[in-house]
């Protein structure tokens, strides 16, 4: 048993050596910065293998007795500063960059070259007993004790930075996040106060649902009821395939003259129906949540216009039979949440014929 743990401490003086000669080095940009990373994980694992298979050796042998008497408090003291130390030499080993913690920037590049040594000296004083006749107990024993306890030590540190940096990161991110709404909502107005609402009122439709901004919404709303025929703009807009933009403002919004919409209303879902049958027949890959945005926006303006007396139902109908479009061999199917949808509403208002 004695050879495999001296092979394992030979494995981690290898490893040891390999990281050594990366120690301090720049990044190397590309490709090579891959290998690079690739060499010192490597190189760590040597190390890791080799020390934790020394160590389960030397506490199977009884060699850690002298740490306490207690067995169960010894397995503790030696398991815990097992898990500290490789820990610690896991960013010893990484610590080539502003990104490391800053206990391991602090003591340097070099951490690994200097601290791995008296470790792997003392576990070859553990492994072969014959040694400690020769070398003094306590020079072995505190090399140990101190590498062990300047692992703990770092590892304490490291986790108070862990719990100082979080609010500090979450405060941070939320800051960016404010920032990129600021910058999209001043986008989003700049886009708003040039829209000409005569001829492109339908581009800024987008910004009038319920998702949107407050001020970005009351902007765009203030833009179209600028055109003082806004109302018969987006009536001409449902006999087109810009239909799908008009929808979701229906859905969202309230319009002055409800009467106006009634009839168009069923035309907007006919072409919603051709275009739903165009997509069927183009797309490639279908994804479970496709259609279903457009669906919800019909049937929520529905919902608002169906007490004027006019049957939706068939135009309904014909948006249902357009996702029943045989796809051909090449196109992969998904399971369509709309049709449920679309299909429990006309059971419940589809008359009898």
């Amino acid at each position: 048993m004695n050879l495999f743990a001296n092979l394992a401490l030979l494995l981690a003086v290898i490893g040891y050596f390999s990281l050594a000669s990366m120690a301090g080095k720049p990044i190397p940009g590309g490709d090579y910065g891959v290998g690079h990373a690739f060499a010192l994980l490597f190189a760590y694992a040597a190390v890791a293998i080799g020390i934790s298979i020394a160590t389960a050796f030397v506490l199977w042998k009884g060699g850690f007795d002298w740490v306490t008497e207690k067995t169960t408090l010894r397995n503790t003291f030696v398991i815990s500063g097992l898990i500290a130390l490789l820990i610690f030499s896991f960013f010893a080993a990484m610590n080539n960059g502003g990104g490391a913690p800053w206990i391991m920037r602090i003591l340097g590049k070099y951490t690994f070259v200097w601290a791995l040594p008296p470790l792997l000296l003392a576990g070859f004083v553990l492994v072969n007993t014959s040694l400690q006749n020769h070398v003094p107990a306590a020079f072995w024993q505190w090399a140990l004790k101190g590498v062990v306890l300047i692992s703990a030590v770092s590892c304490i540190l490291m986790v108070g930075e862990w719990l100082v940096n979080i609010p500090i990161e979450a405060a941070q991110h939320a800051e960016m996040r404010d920032a990129e709404d600021a910058r999209r909502q001043q986008e989003f107005l700049a886009q708003i106060e040039k829209n000409n609402p005569k001829t492109e009122m339908v581009l800024i439709l987008v910004f009038t649902t319920k998702y949107q901004d407050k001020a970005v919404r009351e902007a765009a709303l203030s833009k179209i009821k600028s055109n003082p025929e806004w109302q018969q703009y987006l009536v001409s807009r449902l006999q087109t395939p810009w239909a799908s933009e008009v929808f979701p403002f229906l859905a969202d919004n309230d319009v002055e003259d409800r009467r106006l919409f009634a009839e168009p209303i069923k035309t907007g879902i006919l072409m919603m129906a051709e275009k739903f049958k165009d997509s069927m027949e183009r797309t490639h890959t279908f994804y479970d949540g496709q259609f279903y945005s457009e669906t919800q926006a019909i049937l929520q303006t529905i919902a608002k216009f169906q007490d004027l007396g006019v049957d939706y139902a068939p135009a309904v109908r014909k948006l249902r039979k357009a996702l029943d479009t045989p796809l051909k061999s090449y196109q992969q199917a998904a399971n369509l949440k709309c049709i449920p949808v679309l299909d429990n509403w006309l059971k419940k208002h589809e008359k009898e014929k």
